[in-house]
């Protein structure tokens, strides 16, 4: 009996976190006046035969334009709420990489001007593709 087993990659994910942007972020307009950090995780799913089955950049997910991504939807416009963000981000990447099945985005913003008071708000929005 042959005992020789075949592997398969059967999924790639990608995980990027502390995407750091500046932002005029909030729902005053004090806040929004002024720049601040918000920090930005991002997970992409994507159908195993798309991983580099050997060290071929070509083939891999560009970090550097995942990263652009989040910092340019960050300097687009101000935004009143952190779910606005998160969902421009996560439409930009699905439009980057339309390969992508599942594209997950999550927002930290660390100053909540609420009382009492809150270390860090975070939203978080996933994309999936349509299967027909």
């Amino acid at each position: 009996m042959d005992a020789r087993v075949t592997t398969q990659v059967v999924g790639y994910a990608l995980r990027l976190r502390g995407i750091r942007v500046q932002s005029c972020m909030g729902v005053s307009e004090s806040e929004r006046a002024r720049p601040q950090e918000l920090v930005v995780a991002v997970d992409m799913e994507l159908a195993g035969e798309l991983y580099p089955g050997a060290d071929e950049l070509e083939r891999a997910a560009d970090y550097a334009q995942i990263v652009r991504a989040a910092d340019e939807s960050a300097r687009e416009r101000a935004d009143k709420l952190l779910e606005t963000f998160a969902l421009r981000v996560a439409r930009r990447l699905v439009t980057l990489w339309p390969m992508a099945e599942r594209v997950r985005v999550a927002v930290t913003k660390a100053c909540v001007p609420v009382t009492p008071v809150t270390d860090e708000a975070t939203v978080e929005v996933t994309l999936a593709k349509a299967f027909a």
